[in-house]
């Protein structure tokens, strides 16, 4: 009797603990949730002293364990669930996991088979043994049956978001990205809260060169843990290889902030994205930082090269830009507009020229920099290195019309006539629709003394125009004044005959005052036309007043012309 009151005494005692000990492990578990690990493990092992054989209070604790990093302690709890229960398939599962991440693949790989071992054949297995049995393929690189594993696990638990990663680490192995990103995606889909999955995806698109997905991954990483530096340096990087400039600097800046001593790789990928993206002031900044890692290098002086240049001070820009040891296309750009700037255009020119020796250039910049280097030499009256080069632009582009005018103006000046007008009929044949063109080769033809011809290419320029006229104004000008000179330089031999063509001649040129008056030129020759009417008819003096007044408009224009001095001093 005695023996059985003692028994029931236990029983009670023993219920009685544990009833009271629920509390604690229910706490336990609230705090596991709350990532509050530590906390979770004092309270546990404080449970375990009088519940030592609670499989569930060690099944949490080895949990506690291994988020924290202490393996030893997550394995050997792990090992004390399968002891007290060798049909526990969460312990088997922990084990395992703890197992696998102490890299003891081969022991993680039979506590899986072992926890499998135990479900019966009817029975569905277990999904979350069936992962971590395919991680452990995986880590012995049995891709093909690491994707069995998982699949499995996905067709009995479709929201398991692990199912889907070792999936996709399997398509990485087996090097089918594509396969590897969609099951990456469905992970995160389940669980979009997961920055190695998002990890993996961000590789995996940065390996089929889809930069613009990569980056917007390691976006989501950097928007749940602002403090991942390697996440925030490979996005860097990522940015950096597609030459997103921009957007490069923009991510490096926070890592900058930060990082008092950085490496001297990613402060000089942080000063050419700064200085790529044109913010030189900014560059300029870090490469004077840079220096002082690397005394000589000549992208710290290139960057700071540029924030001169961008001030203004384009002395100093020069003496930065020469201790550049080897100059890249848009160095030779500045440096030679910083000689512009300061007058020395045939240095500029001679600067541009070095820089065009770079054939990788874009045909569209290269062509811009070919017609600046001309127009340089052909504003200093060099008319064979600008005609040179004008030939290097119509090699670039043969129906670059605006060359062969250029060209056609050099060979004018060299007095190289026959060489102009054959430009300028290439030019039109190619746009016939360039009053430019027309104009340009009605002044070479004058210059022939054919004035017959050039007056019709004047008044085809005058057709071409057409209603155009405000765009126009100044070739409008142009063409009824030379027309107007060609009436005046044509032989007349009877006094009416003289009359009409003054009165003709007045009127292309009072035309060409229309569109444009403050051409000395032309009233010069206006008041020629009035002083020879003058002469035919003395008794007319209004003629006589009309041109003296031209005379002395001339002279408000042009106040060292002697034509109109003398012709003005002759009618008064």
């Amino acid at each position: 009797m005695k023996r059985i009151l003692s028994a029931v005494i236990l029983i009670l005692v023993t219920a009685t603990a544990s009833l009271f000990s629920q509390p604690q492990l229910d706490k336990a578990k609230e705090l596991v949730k709350q990532k509050r690990f530590t906390e979770a493990i004092t309270i546990c092992q404080a449970y375990l002293q009088s519940n030592q054989k609670d499989e569930k209070a060690w099944l949490l604790l080895a949990n506690a364990f291994q988020q924290i990093g202490m393996l030893d302690s997550a394995e050997n709890a792990a090992k004390k669930v399968v002891q007290l229960d060798d049909e526990m398939l969460e312990g088997y599962t922990v084990l395992a996991r703890v197992q696998l991440e102490k890299k003891n693949v081969q022991g993680a790989y039979a506590t899986a088979k072992a926890g499998l071992k135990l479900i019966g054949k009817k029975q569905p297995k277990y999904p979350p043994l069936l992962v971590v049995l395919g991680q452990t393929l995986l880590a012995i690189d049995s891709a093909d049956a690491a994707l069995v594993a998982a699949s499995e696990a996905k067709e009995l638990d479709p929201k398991n978001a692990t199912a889907y990663e070792v999936i996709g680490d399997a398509y990485v192995q087996q090097k089918v990205a594509p396969m590897a990103i969609s099951s990456y995606e469905k992970s995160l889909e389940i669980d979009s809260l997961q920055p190695r999955v998002l990890y993996k995806l961000a590789n995996a698109y940065t390996k089929e060169k889809q930069y613009t997905e990569a980056a917007r991954v390691y976006n989501r990483i950097l928007a749940l843990d602002p403090n991942n530096e390697v996440s925030r340096l490979e996005l860097a990087r990522l940015y950096y290889r597609a030459k997103q400039w921009a957007n490069c600097a923009a991510t490096l800046k926070d890592y900058f902030t930060k990082e008092k001593n950085p490496p001297k790789d990613i402060q000089s990928m942080y000063l050419e994205a700064l200085l790529r993206a044109r913010q030189y002031k900014e560059a300029a900044q870090v490469g004077q930082a840079f220096l002082q890692k690397e005394p000589n290098s000549p992208l710290a002086y290139r960057a700071i090269a540029n924030g001169f240049f961008n001030e203004k001070k384009f002395a100093q820009a020069i003496e930065s830009f020469k201790k550049v040891d080897t100059l890249e296309f848009e160095d030779y750009r500045w440096l030679g507009a910083s000689y512009q700037q300061l007058k020395k255009d045939s240095l500029a020119a001679l600067t541009w020229e070095e820089g065009l020796k770079d054939s990788t250039q874009a045909l569209n910049i290269r062509s811009s920099y070919i017609d600046k280097v001309a127009a340089t030499w052909m504003g200093l009256r060099s008319y064979e290195r600008a005609a040179e080069f004008y030939q290097k632009r119509i090699q670039l582009d043969s129906n670059a019309v605006s060359a062969y005018i250029n060209l056609a103006q050099c060979r004018m000046q060299q007095e190289r006539f026959e060489k102009a007008v054959f430009a300028l009929k290439t030019a039109i044949a190619k746009n016939p629709k360039v009053p430019s063109a027309y104009t340009s080769l009605g002044f070479c033809y004058f210059q022939m003394k054919d004035f017959d011809t050039g007056a019709d290419e004047f008044k085809k320029a005058i057709k071409v125009i057409d209603t155009a006229e405000t765009k126009y104004k100044v070739e409008l000008a142009e063409s009824y004044r030379m027309i107007g000179l060609s009436v005046m330089v044509k032989k007349k031999t009877t006094e009416e005959e003289s009359i009409k063509k003054w009165e003709e001649a007045i009127s292309y040129l009072k035309k060409s005052l229309k569109y444009k008056e403050d051409i000395a030129q032309t009233h010069l020759n206006l008041g020629k036309c009035y002083q020879n009417l003058n002469a035919l008819d003395v008794l007319n003096t209004s003629r006589r007043e009309e041109a003296i007044k031209e005379y002395k408009r001339t002279l408000q224009l042009d106040p060292k012309n002697e034509d109109a001095k003398k012709a003005l001093k002759d009618l008064q």
